[in-house]
């Protein structure tokens, strides 16, 4: 796939600009091969642009109350540390927060009428064209997007906030001493690693992807996904898997040890381990490299401050906050990630055995494979 040589050439220039060689995956590209990607300056930023240092410098908004809405936990604690609780300080600004992001939420909002959501942080499969009649069109004379990585799938309506992976996660207590799965197959093979499967209960989660990689699908041969054959693969361990629907969930079934292995997203991976303190380990092999997005509802009754703020998340400045806190990285080409971080994060450690979602199959075969994922689920 065309996004999989640009992410991982600008991950490579991301792990560079830190200071970090890359742990556990390797195999980045040379940042030659991301020459028409700016580069960050030897202190980690560049001369802002025009819409840059307008969404950095934002000026009072007294008065203002916006709802940002994300996915919880530790991930939504590192955005507000990063950038709700500073803009606040800034700008005056007061946050409302969900942490129930949901595509559908956002679709039954807008077509009722009754939008009350003004900031969302959705997944990679939303916020594209096939959206347009759900989302505000995003104010790029405000939004640096010059300055954002082009391959993350920009559109009218969404920006990229941050790269994650979707990896395997294992419990070394469970597993025991040297029992450790090399990717997929092993997730599959519950006779050579016993024990329950956790899995995000998600029909474009990554679940057929895994599925068909751990059936021998090469990671650039995943799309259009291969509905029967990936369901005739999760058939193979359906009495075992154990469904999670947060990424808190993800991290307490991992961490506690009911699941052997997990999908899981790299932050909770590494807070299961970091901050629980849990016997909990990432294998990067296969995992599938990703962004979460900012959207502005269509209708939202705080439409032009929301666009203020969102710029502000992306501005150069700003931009690698979260990495503060959790090991996601930035979108921003002139944002550096915190270095202690970057030997964990998804794009530092991905290579050529690494997945990419296609974002645009994804949304415009939502109806196909939510069905099929519905389906097996009842089979």
């Amino acid at each position: 796939m065309r996004r999989s040589t640009t992410i991982t050439a600008f991950l490579a220039i991301v792990a560079i600009a830190s200071g970090c060689s890359g742990g556990g995956g390797g195999g980045s590209a040379a940042p030659s091969a991301a020459a028409s990607e700016p580069a960050p300056s030897e202190s980690g930023a560049a001369s802002p642009s025009a819409a840059g240092s307008a969404a950095c410098a934002p000026e009072r908004q007294e008065g203002v109350t916006l709802s940002f809405v994300s996915f919880g936990g530790v991930y939504q604690e590192a955005q507000r540390k990063a950038w709700l609780a500073p803009y606040t300080e800034l700008t005056g600004v007061e946050f409302t927060e969900d942490e129930n992001s949901s595509n559908a939420t956002i679709k039954t909002q807008v077509e009722s009428g009754q939008v009350t959501w003004d900031v969302v942080d959705v997944g990679n499969d939303f916020g594209l064209d096939v959206h347009k009649d759900l989302l505000e069109p995003l104010d790029f004379s405000l939004i640096p997007k010059d300055e954002l990585n082009a391959d993350l799938g920009i559109t009218d309506y969404r920006i990229p906030d941050i790269t994650y992976g979707v990896v395997l996660a294992y419990n070394t207590e469970v597993l025991g001493a040297g029992n450790v799965p090399a990717g997929w197959a092993d997730y599959f093979d519950t006779a050579k690693f016993p024990g329950k499967r956790g899995a995000w209960d998600y029909s474009e989660g990554g679940m057929f992807e895994f599925a068909l990689m751990a059936d021998g699908v090469k990671p650039a041969d995943l799309y259009p996904l291969d509905l029967e054959r990936a369901s005739k693969k999760l058939d193979t361990i359906k009495d075992d898997i154990v469904f999670w629907s947060s990424g808190a969930e993800s991290q307490e079934l991992i961490g506690s040890g009911e699941v052997a292995m997990t999908m899981i997203w790299n932050g909770r991976g590494w807070s299961a381990k970091n901050i629980d303190k849990k016997p909990v380990e990432i294998q990067w092999n296969q995992q599938i490299v990703t962004a979460d997005y900012l959207v502005i509802p269509k209708g939202s009754p705080n439409k032009d401050a929301a666009m203020k703020f969102i710029a502000y998340t992306a501005c150069a400045e700003h931009n690698a906050g979260p990495s503060e806190f959790i090991p996601y990285g930035p979108t921003n080409t002139k944002s550096t990630a915190n270095a202690a971080m970057v030997n964990d994060l998804s794009v530092t450690n991905a290579d050529e055995n690494s997945a990419y979602f296609d974002d645009t199959y994804l949304a415009e075969n939502f109806d196909e494979i939510d069905a099929a994922w519905q389906a097996w689920k009842a089979s």
